[in-house]
């Protein structure tokens, strides 16, 4: 009777301590600003945020748009606990007046945005958010974080996907991050290109497909790497992956193949010169009947390690900690500035654009369309950014096509893009590329992005 009130006391606890909101996943200034724009009658002012980069990282030729498919969840999260309110106003952060307003806290603007997968270049309005001032300011870190994050390692899976040309990967990363970085990491992998996780809570979540192989200490537990792989065989099954260099390579090449009856699915080299030991293990492999056998590859690999790999006789890698930190870029960079304000000294409903204009960090005014015009041959071109009160309005010319949809409308999201939708749409749009350019680092964006006023577009 004792264990079950401590168990029901531990999972009351648990329950308690688990954040069920997203409000406080923010920036202590993000309501400090609030409570100014409440106290000086501010908050309620019509507004437009863009959320985009001003360079791509490590001089790559593009970025992969990712996050916005898991959105919808955070913000309708983002209301304040009772907790929450207490703290604000215990710590003195934020005025009486701010704390009621926050208590009836419920996001009710539209979200326009690029589909989850298109490319992105600087400049390229990748989000556009709007509605009152305060409702919309308070956003900012929640939706950084989540599009900054995701887009990182979906742009370095789509190229250590380009990299592989067409051989299966594994993403397996989630012992390098915070176990919920882990889960959205893979998703984003997965949109990038990246075959498989060894993530279950991303398959349980998303459908995404899970594999794994074995570890050392599997090997290692046992008195003998015979005894553990003739274990492997009976309890796993020849159709796993079994890891043959904990030891000596040869030996358990030789060891894997007996254990099996030479019927295993594959074998998996984590150390040493891979592409001499894929040589050595290929011919071994063959030379003892086990010629359907894969060989993967594992060990701080990322798309320009794995294309080195390529020629040699290796059929799958798998990318830990490189792919999940986004290959060098842990964050697209991505931004969220202002760039409309309803003005109080015009006609009522009427926007008035605003930019920054301190230097290395300009930005233009005014809420975007977006589009990208093609070639003949149906490569990008450039990017373009049509801003004015009519941009909506100009119509498509030949060879150009749309990059925004509607995400939320009036709070309400629009759930017509899943998962493999979005990665489908990436391999589309990643043929608009020039292959030879796909991993090139160092250099300028594929495209220009050219700025326009709606009269010069017509």
């Amino acid at each position: 009777m004792v264990y079950f009130w401590l168990l029901a006391t531990a999972l009351i606890m648990e329950k308690l301590t688990i954040p069920t909101s997203t409000a406080f996943l923010t920036d202590h200034y993000e309501l400090t600003m609030l409570d100014a724009l409440v106290q000086s009658g501010n908050v309620d002012s019509r507004a437009v945020f863009e959320v985009f980069v001003r360079e791509l990282p490590l001089g790559v030729p593009f970025g992969v748009f990712a996050g916005s498919g898991t959105l919808a969840e955070s913000i309708d999260k983002f209301s304040f606990t009772e907790d929450q309110l207490h703290f604000l106003s215990s710590k003195n952060l934020v005025s009486d007046n701010t704390v009621r307003w926050l208590s009836g806290y419920s996001f009710r603007g539209d979200i326009l945005a690029y589909r989850e997968g298109e490319l992105y270049f600087p400049n390229s309005p990748v989000m556009t958010i709007e509605g009152g001032l305060g409702e919309v300011l308070v956003l900012e870190t929640l939706i950084l974080s989540i599009l900054n994050h995701a887009s990182s390692i979906a742009t370095a899976g789509a190229r250590i996907a380009q990299a592989a040309n067409g051989k299966l990967v594994m993403e397996a990363g989630s012992r390098r991050i915070h176990p919920e970085s882990a889960v959205h990491a893979a998703r984003a992998a997965y949109l990038g290109g990246i075959d498989a996780t060894s993530n279950l809570a991303a398959g349980l979540r998303w459908g995404i497909p899970t594999i794994g192989t074995a570890s050392h200490a599997f090997t290692l537990a046992y008195s003998s790497e015979s005894e553990a792989f003739n274990a492997q065989q009976e309890f796993i099954g020849s159709d796993s992956i079994f890891l043959v260099d904990t030891y000596d390579v040869v030996k358990g090449i030789q060891n894997a193949v007996e254990a099996t009856d030479g019927k295993l699915k594959g074998i998996r080299l984590d150390s040493g010169d891979l592409e001499a030991g894929a040589e050595i293990a290929r011919g071994l492999l063959d030379e003892l009947g086990a010629k359907d056998a894969q060989i993967m590859v594992s060990g701080d690999l990322d798309e320009y390690r794995i294309q080195e790999l390529c020629a040699a006789p290796i059929d799958a890698f798998e990318s830990g900690h490189r792919l999940v930190t986004g290959s060098g870029a842990p964050s697209a960079g991505f931004v969220y500035k202002l760039v409309e304000i309803e003005d109080n000294f015009m006609a009522k409903g009427q926007m008035r654009a605003v930019a920054k204009s301190s230097k290395g960090k300009e930005s233009v005014g005014g809420k975007k369309h977006a589009k990208r015009l093609l070639s003949n041959e149906a490569f990008a071109v450039e990017e373009i950014l049509t801003s004015g009160p009519s941009a909506f309005d100009v119509p498509l010319k030949q060879n150009e096509r749309q990059l925004q949809a509607p995400l939320c409308i009036c709070g309400d999201f629009i759930d017509d893009w899943e998962l493999n939708m979005a990665r489908d749409h990436l391999q589309e749009r990643i043929e608009e590329i020039p292959k030879d350019i796909r991993l090139r680092k160092d250099g300028p964006p594929a495209i220009p992005t050219k700025n326009l006023q709606a009269k010069e577009a017509t």
